[in-house]
């Protein structure tokens, strides 16, 4: 549920103040509200006696605090193994007002320069995962400058943090199966549509799992068909849906409610729009297809086809006759010769998630055989294939 509309009667002094509770608004919805919107400000959450503090700029989330002690900066450092027990304690003993741990640790050589910011983003990404996933207590907003210079923290530089990064980084966190039921719309019967954002989904470092659960949503199935089709858990899968949902990747409509003519997911007129989906496609293997070809020299069109073949145990109509040696190409008029019986919405239906799943298989089995360097690589070129189709 989004957060109140805000109440430009609730001042306190000159600044704006908004309050709630999180059984009614998410930590996502907040942040996400907030990025959308550009708002300037500081965010407190309130939980029994612990107090997190998350500090926005334009929106994005460039400082967090906490109050638990175990969440301080030297606790991370300990605890992630960046320094020891005795540095932790004798860089303890020598803070005062004038100097802080970070600058310390430094000054000891527990920590180079270059660490130091590192090891602070990180230290906050850290207290705000752990924030993103809570679901009860209260926060207030106070819309005013952030001026990080006023507040007593280990390092006063804004940090350069992706909000969209953050969310999804803490709903992969989040355990509760009641918070992801109601980030879903509290019904499993609903149908998710692609909203057609791709600016904001080519900032997100989507998962293969969560590339796949996305291919999965085509504005015709409800969240339950897409559960049963995914391997991942219902609760996982609804997980992710939840992610897509906040981050404004994909949207709620009801099953049967009809979409206007040209919206994300609504059927294209003619096939020369559907062919140009294809060759879209098809720039992607081909791109795929070189870095191969790059690094394997040989065999990688037989790495292609296995790939193929595996789809094809799911769309053995639609790839019958079809390879991919023409240096990754898949053939468009095959393809459309083999399912020329249907009607049109549901060849491009099909083709589409033939094809989506196509290129998940092709990055599991990069990753799965080749290593997380090679799959790194796949990641950006799918990334930026998908980013040029509009998540077709």
């Amino acid at each position: 549920m989004a957060p109140p509309e805000y109440d430009p009667r609730q001042y306190e002094g000159e600044d704006l103040t908004i309050k709630g509770d999180l059984e009614t608004s998410s930590v996502p919805e907040l942040l996400r509200s907030l990025l959308a919107s550009g708002e300037t400000g500081i965010l407190t959450f309130r939980r029994d006696a612990l107090v997190k503090t998350v500090y926005i700029r334009e929106g994005r989330v460039v400082y967090g605090t906490s109050s638990d002690p175990d969440e301080r900066l030297g606790e991370n450092l300990l605890g992630r193994g960046k320094i020891t027990a005795r540095q932790y304690l004798q860089a303890s003993n020598m803070i005062r007002p004038e100097r802080r741990l970070g600058a310390i640790l430094v000054e000891m050589e527990a920590l180079e320069p270059e660490e130091l910011m590192p090891a602070v983003e990180q230290h906050v990404r850290d207290i705000l995962m752990d924030l993103v996933c809570w679901n009860r207590g209260d926060y207030e907003l106070v819309m005013r400058d952030v001026d990080l210079r006023a507040v007593d923290l280990d390092n006063v530089v804004a940090l350069n943090i992706s909000t969209e990064n953050l969310i999804l980084e803490g709903i992969r966190r989040c355990r509760s199966w009641s918070q992801v039921l109601r980030g879903i719309g509290g019904d499993i019967d609903t149908v998710p549509a692609a909203t057609g954002d791709t600016e904001v989904l080519y900032k997100l470092d989507l998962s293969p799992e969560e590339q796949e659960v996305l291919a999965q949503v085509n504005g015709r199935s409800t969240v339950e068909q897409i559960c049963q089709v995914s391997y991942l858990s219902d609760f996982e899968t609804c997980r992710i849906l939840w992610a897509l949902l906040v981050l404004g990747v994909i949207r709620r409509e009801k099953a049967g409610e009809p979409r206007p003519a040209g919206e994300p997911g609504a059927p294209r007129e003619g096939e020369l729009d559907l062919e140009d989906i294809v060759e879209r496609f098809n720039q992607m293997f081909g791109r795929i297809y070189s870095f191969l070809e790059g690094r394997l020299a040989t065999g990688v069109d037989e790495f292609m086809d296995a790939a193929l073949e595996q789809v094809s145990r799911q769309y053995g109509k639609l790839f019958d006759g079809v390879d991919m040696r023409a240096y990754g190409r898949v053939d468009y008029e095959q393809m459309l010769a083999n399912v020329a019986d249907l009607p049109a919405d549901q060849r491009k239906s099909l083709m589409v998630s033939g094809l989506n799943e196509l290129v998940f298989v092709i990055q599991l089995a990069v990753r799965t055989r080749y290593g997380a360097e090679e799959a790194a690589v796949i990641s950006g070129i799918i990334k930026d294939g998908f980013r040029k189709l509009g998540v077709a």
